[in-house]
Parts: structure tokens; sequence; C-alpha cells
């Protein structure tokens, strides 16, 4: 009980004296928000004729109105695209979509506002990545060092290629498009958002690594979180059982909480920069798994393929 009377910082430094305790805390807090997610997925699911009726009748209302009409006439292509959807066809798979890119959106502009500001959560970054650089060990740094590889541009830039050349093997073009522009989209909005914030990264008299850049958001985290949530996505379209579906994203979960924790421990970010790097992450992702799904669901292809003739 006392730990909970103390300052933030306090905490922070007492987390950060315990750098696995810190990993743990991440991992379960990405856990709980997968669960409020599924949470609402099932939810909807269980009321879904009565989303469904209002949804049709908000479409159809929205559909008829002038404004909408003058829209269509000025834009006819993306009006044909939106009357190819059905409205309970939107509502099922854009619901979750949506909630989850409103929470992240959220989330990155709560926390891009604390760093700008200098609010408490600056405080709280320096007092962890002092506490964890202090508690930093030999084989810590060594296998964090070689893990962190395995996030930069070249590690996720062959990752690309061979998904890429996986899915057009099995004649997904669709996918392989989304797959690549949903990588090549993170990392240039990644770069964007280190250019509007040029936050600078931890500093320490005896650096453990080195990194070029600003810091805010994490690219590593950010890119790590798109790659592996596509796919997380592609597995579950792609892998028949259950339990592959859930040992993919388990395993997704895991390697890009520990992606982040490792730019941390490194002291080359701090902890919001990785959140942040998460929560725009979210925010991406939750669009090119829109898009795609409505390029997937347009008339004449199934699943991503033509219709056999």
């Amino acid at each position: 009980m006392e730990a909970l009377d103390l300052p933030a910082e306090q905490l922070a430094s007492a987390v950060g004296a315990r750098p696995f305790l810190l990993l743990a805390l991440l991992l379960i807090g990405t856990v709980g928000v997968l669960l409020g997610l599924v949470a609402v997925a099932r939810f909807s699911d269980r009321h879904a004729r009565a989303l469904w009726a209002w949804a049709v009748r908000v479409y159809a209302a929205a559909a008829a109105h002038p404004a909408t009409r003058r829209l269509s006439a000025r834009f006819p292509a993306v009006a044909r695209v939106l009357r190819e959807l059905s409205a309970a066809e939107y509502l099922v798979i854009h619901l979750g979509l949506g909630l989850a890119l409103s929470m992240a959106a959220l989330v990155f502009v709560a926390l891009a506002e604390g760093v700008r500001e200098g609010e408490p959560i600056v405080d709280v970054d320096l007092a962890l990545a002092r506490a964890l650089h202090a508690s930093s060990s030999r084989a810590g740094v060594a296998a964090l060092r070689a893990f962190t590889l395995l996030g930069s541009f070249w590690a996720l830039a062959l990752l690309a290629v061979v998904v890429t050349a996986a899915l057009l093997r099995r004649g997904r073009r669709v996918l392989a498009v989304g797959w690549l522009f949903a990588l090549a989209g993170g990392g240039v909005l990644n770069s964007a958002l280190k250019a509007l914030f040029a936050r600078p990264r931890p500093t320490f008299a005896d650096p453990l690594a080195v990194a070029a850049g600003w810091s805010f958001p994490s690219g590593h985290s950010m890119g790590t979180f798109v790659a592996f949530g596509m796919l997380s996505y592609l597995g579950l379209l792609l892998l028949r059982t259950l339990r592959a579906r859930l040992v993919l994203v388990a395993l997704a979960l895991g390697w890009t909480v520990a992606m982040g924790f490792s730019r941390m421990y490194l002291g080359v970010h701090y902890l919001s920069d990785v959140l942040a790097g998460f929560a725009a992450g979210t925010v991406w992702l939750a669009v090119c798994i829109s898009g795609i799904e409505v390029a997937r669901r347009r008339p004449g292809r199934i699943d991503g393929q033509p219709l056999p003739s």
C-alpha cells in the first residue's frame, strides 16, 4: 500500500530498478487492452441484429441526404466504393477498428501534449530512464543490443520482402499490396512525427547504446507494432486453426512489447516514446486494415482474389 502513496517519479524509479517488472507491466497492460477490444467485439456480435438494423437506417438516411448526393456527383469513384458496401458489412468490419483507432489516437494526443508541455509524464520518463540505466547488466545489454537489431529498418525491410513474396506466391495480390503499403507508410509517418515533435533522445555520461535521429515516437516500437500487427491480421485470414491463430497473436504481442522494452533498457528511448509508438502504430494499422478489407470485399473478388470466370 505504501507504494501507492509514492510520487510518480519515485514509483517509476522503483519499477526501473527491476527491469523485468517493467516488462511484465507492459505485457499486462497490452493484454488488458486486447481483452477490452475482444469484449467490445463480443458485445457487438451478440447485439449484431439490432446494431445492423440501426446501421441500415443511418446508412440509408445518409445516402439520401442532398449533401451526400452532391458529394457523390463530385467524387463518383468514392461513391461507387461506398455503395458496394452494405451498412451491415461496414459495421461488422470497421466497428472494432474504429474503436481501436479512436482510443489510440486519444492516447497519442495525450502523450504528445504531455511531452510538449512538460507535464508529469516527462518527469516519469526521466526517472524511469535513469533507474533502468543504473540497473542494467552487461548480459542484459548484450542480449538486447542483438534483439533490437531485429526491429531495425533493414530487418523489417527483409521481413517485408519475404512476406510479400509468400503472398504473391499464393495469389494474394491485394494482401501483398496492403502489407507493403502498411509497412512503408508506417515508416514515413514515423519520420514525419519525429520531425514534428523533434524530441531529443535520453542522454547519459556512459551510454549503453547510441541511436541517431529524434526520440518521439519510437521508430522501432511503431514499426514492429505495424509489422507484427499486420502479420497477426494475415494469420487470422490465412491460418485455419484457432490454436495457430492464438499462437501467432501471442508471439506477435510478446515480440512487440519486448522490442519497446529493449529501446528503454538500452537508453535510446523514453517510456512515452515507446507508448506513443504503439499508439501511432495502432492508428495506422487500423487505417490500413480497414482499407484492405474494403478492397477485399469489392464485387468480383473473393478474399482479395478475382472471382473465377
